[in-house]
């Protein structure tokens, strides 16, 4: 998907963050099945080929992108090649930066993308967000426009083989579709099947909103095939639907949800205001609060928060903190307010910091666990920031 998006400072007098007030999509691609060379390694010439179709068809070329996320979900991620997919895209230029998204972020994704976290903040009702793709089900609980809890399980389109026999495909789905129907009412499902822990069972949303692959068979929008139980998967939810908490309605950018959240949510820009004394893009940087454990080697990423006055004494007696709290490098320092450039400033010249220094303002880092950090994108000089729950799995 592309789009042109439009940036402002904010107004604040001592804030120097840029948010992105407007998104004019400008190309989607079509959506494709996954290729697959053999067993489960995926085609990345077949993919590569892709994209750049995809690109010709927006009449952009690469040089015209400034900057981009690629985001790595479901299977693509249990895949032997994930890493080479992803710095296939992620190391062009040093524009694009990568995610890999765990079952929360995902769940986190697709209720961005369905409109659900934006329809519960405007209506001021609790909402249950459930999206189905082809091996996981993931579910977010919204509450006035906040994610309250998010819940996954191991049940999808093509987690269980499709047989021929048209009765065993149905009674497949719906067994499938029981566990879909247990997970939305807190309850925990056979073993195996839990990825996260369930929902709590005082959620009672006002709604459930439907997303995912399985929505598109839902809602009719999609009819053919895909050699998976899809459409009896979605059949079955359909017969059992009074059976859910409350109310099922189906998304209106259903397949889409996850990749228009990963759009709208993951992506941060920083201030303007910055230090960048490393190269850049860093990918993968482990997230720790000052203050927290910051054993191991390799890079790191500190949060700091910050409140009143950028008093220098204050930022001083901050820069000691950080100097003497980890000598893992580079180091990346990210604040939530507008103090990156000074106390860049401070540890070089003042504390004479040694090693990989960046340091980044206008961010707030939650509880997701590591960070990339983009290239500068010109005029403005701010550096796009990806927030992500996990690191590939091992090799």
């Amino acid at each position: 998907m592309f789009a042109r998006l439009r940036l402002q400072r904010l107004a604040d007098s001592l804030s120097s963050r840029y948010v992105v007030v407007e998104r004019t999509i400008l190309h989607r691609s079509p959506i494709v099945l996954t290729p697959y060379a053999t067993g489960d390694v995926i085609d990345t010439a077949a993919l590569e080929a892709s994209i750049a179709s995809w690109y010709s068809a927006a009449g952009l070329s690469r040089d015209d992108v400034d900057t981009g996320a690629v985001i790595m979900t479901g299977n693509a991620l249990l895949s032997r090649n994930s890493r080479e997919l992803a710095n296939l895209f992620a190391d062009e230029g040093g524009t694009f930066v990568c995610a890999t998204a765990g079952h929360a972020l995902e769940a986190i994704l697709a209720a961005h993308g369905s409109g659900s976290v934006a329809r519960s903040r405007r209506d001021h009702e609790t909402i249950l967000h459930v999206d189905i793709g082809g091996g996981t089900t993931k579910l977010a609980l919204i509450a006035d426009g906040d994610i309250v809890a998010t819940s996954a399980i191991a049940v999808g389109a093509r987690s269980r083989r499709a047989g021929r026999d048209p009765d065993e495909r149905r009674r497949t789905a719906s067994e499938l579709a029981e566990a879909i129907v247990a997970a939305t009412r807190g309850a925990e499902v056979a073993p195996g099947l839990q990825l996260l822990p369930p929902l709590p069972r005082s959620s009672n949303p006002a709604r459930i909103t439907l997303s995912g692959g399985v929505s598109e068979y839902a809602s009719g929008r999609e009819q053919a095939g895909h050699d998976d139980l899809g459409r009896e998967l979605a059949a079955a939810l359909l017969a059992v639907r009074s059976r859910f908490p409350a109310p099922l309605e189906i998304a209106n950018d259903g397949i889409r949800a996850t990749v228009i959240g990963a759009s709208q949510f993951t992506v941060q820009v920083s201030g303007s205001t910055i230090g960048v004394g490393a190269p850049l893009p860093l990918r993968n940087v482990p997230v720790a609060r000052l203050g927290g454990d910051l054993r191991g080697s390799g890079p790191i990423a500190l949060a700091v928060k910050w409140s009143g006055e950028p008093e220098h004494g204050r930022i001083r007696a901050l820069a000691e903190r950080i100097a003497a709290a980890t000598d893992r490098r580079p180091l990346v320092v990210a604040s939530d307010g507008d103090i990156a450039a000074t106390l860049g400033a401070v540890l070089r010249d003042e504390l004479d910091f040694k090693g990989d220094l960046v340091t980044l303002d206008g961010l707030e880092l939650g509880e997701l666990d590591y960070i990339d950090v983009g290239a500068p994108v010109a005029p403005s000089g701010v550096v796009p920031v990806i927030v992500k729950s996990l690191v590939f799995p091992e090799d």
